[in-house]
């Protein structure tokens, strides 16, 4: 199902409120992101800057740290798919940053991450469960990455 068509009027809203919540983040904002966020113990993150967090007291944790990082810019994206079912929802993503101010780097940079997001509908609203985030790179093949053991 396409994010554009046939989509519930609360999942739409649900990626809205998503889409501005990454706005505030790219500014160094996590208020809104950690609203959306469900705040249980199954809440996960996989991030584009290595690790992962379980649990929303790591998770919490890890949003405030990545709002220490960024200081400015913007980020688009550019909705892949989207499948609603009556309990979970989720969305894979091509998440731009752009003209983008971060802690320790001189000067403007950017970078496209490919990212899923899974929510679940809690007590009527959709909460985040879920973000796996990691850098877009062009397809290649293994052997060109991979080592042999020594």
């Amino acid at each position: 199902m396409s994010a554009t068509h046939d989509t519930p009027a609360s999942v739409e809203a649900a990626i809205q409120r998503l889409q501005a919540a990454m706005a505030d983040v790219a500014n160094g904002d996590v208020r809104a992101i950690k609203a959306l966020y469900s705040h249980t113990g199954d809440a996960t993150s996989f991030y584009g800057w290595g690790g992962y967090e379980k649990g929303w007291d790591g998770v919490a944790a890890r949003w405030d740290w990545a709002g220490q990082q960024f200081k400015g810019g913007k980020v688009s994206y550019q909705n892949v798919t989207t499948v609603v079912t009556p309990e979970l929802f989720y969305t894979t993503d091509i998440e731009t940053y752009s003209d983008q101010t971060m802690a320790g780097v001189a000067g403007l940079t950017g970078w496209t991450n490919r990212v899923t997001h899974i929510f679940r509908l809690e007590a009527g609203e959709w909460r985040l469960v879920h973000r796996h985030g990691n850098r877009l790179e062009d397809q290649f093949k293994p052997a060109t990455r991979l080592k042999a053991k020594e």
